[in-house]
């Protein structure tokens, strides 16, 4: 009779991730636990269920990889990295990975059905921001090691960007060029790492003894459109600079402010967060944060594993370090 480890782990109140240690002879369950496990199994001549595994190869870790975003996987330059580096990393570790792209923040109950409950789960990497709070405590009931990845929530570890720092490097860039009047162009202030670059923009400005009052822009989404929608929106500009909170809004603003007779950088400076590939295409190419993304990808991937096998059961906040690319965005300003 074949049963799933959720079915097993339901029977003794225990996750399935217990489940997965105790049959695949890992460490982190007691003897007296591992025992009655494999008793149960024995008794009523159980036979777990596995996804994909070949004949001798009887440790595979199952992972569920979860993306949040509102676009195709493919197309979208920031996450497509992480998610590599994901794979890439799981590769070396004899795990099967089940890859799930959500477009809203909270799946449907038949949905969490097929990515948990209907499938032996030992852990889950949740990329991507907005998932509802209602989803992450679901997830958590199951007690199964989980790790958010560009997000952060209480009781749960996380590996994300030094966001406020990149912020700072940005905006100590624009100082050091002479500019005192800094915008800031963000996505939703509800994204936690959108907040947290806000934040170091704030403090790149308190830092500087002459920095004027701050100018916050605020976008309805974090796409190029929407970089373009805010900036051709203005009736009044009257900074010199603008600190975009990613790329994509920065190369909207540039096409807007373009059209507006704004020269890049003569007239205004503008600095982006991300790195991603088509800020090397925009013209003038566009002085950025560089985020390691295949680096934030590997680092979840270990940090899943140390979990699953319980080498650290405490909270892990990780932070991956940023650099400042500068391009031809950005130049002195002369008053």
């Amino acid at each position: 009779m074949s049963i799933t480890l959720k079915e097993i782990a339901t029977k003794l109140g225990v996750s399935t991730s217990t489940v997965s240690k105790a049959i695949n002879n890992r460490p982190g369950v007691s003897d007296e636990l591992r025992q009655r496990i494999m008793n149960l199994i024995e008794e009523h001549d159980l036979q777990p269920k596995r996804r994909n595994v070949s004949q001798g190869k009887d440790q595979i870790t199952n992972i569920n990889l979860l993306v949040r975003m509102n676009q195709a996987v493919e197309t979208d330059p920031f996450y497509t990295l992480i998610t590599e580096g994901i794979a890439t990393e799981l590769q070396h570790q004899r795990s099967n990975l089940l890859y799930y792209v959500l477009s809203e923040p909270k799946p449907s109950d038949s949905m969490f059905h097929e990515m948990f409950e209907n499938q032996s789960a030992d852990g889950a990497i949740l990329v991507g921001a907005d998932y509802d709070p209602r989803f992450l405590h679901k997830i958590a009931s199951l007690k199964i090691p989980v790790v958010l990845v560009d997000s952060m929530h209480p009781g749960f570890c996380s590996v994300n960007t030094d966001n406020a720092r990149g912020a700072l490097q940005a905006v100590n860039h624009l100082i050091d060029l002479h500019h005192t009047r800094i915008a800031c162009l963000s996505g939703p202030l509800s994204h936690n790492s959108i907040h947290q670059r806000y934040q170091g923009y704030l403090q790149g400005l308190k830092d500087a003894a002459n920095q004027t009052i701050p100018k916050l822009i605020e976008c309805p989404g974090v796409g190029v459109e929407d970089g373009y929608q805010a900036i051709a929106a203005l009736d009044n500009i009257d900074f010199t600079a603008i600190f975009a909170t990613n790329d994509k809004l920065a190369i909207g603003a540039i096409k807007a402010l373009k059209e507006k007779a704004f020269h890049v950088p003569k007239s205004i400076s503008i600095v982006g967060f991300d790195d991603i590939e088509w800020g090397l295409h925009t013209d003038p190419p566009l002085t950025t944060i560089r985020i390691a993304k295949q680096q934030i990808g590997a680092l979840s991937a270990q940090l899943i594993m140390h979990l699953i096998n319980g080498d650290d059961p405490h909270q892990v906040d990780a932070s991956v370090a940023t650099k400042l690319i500068v391009r031809s965005s950005t130049s002195s300003f002369d008053n």
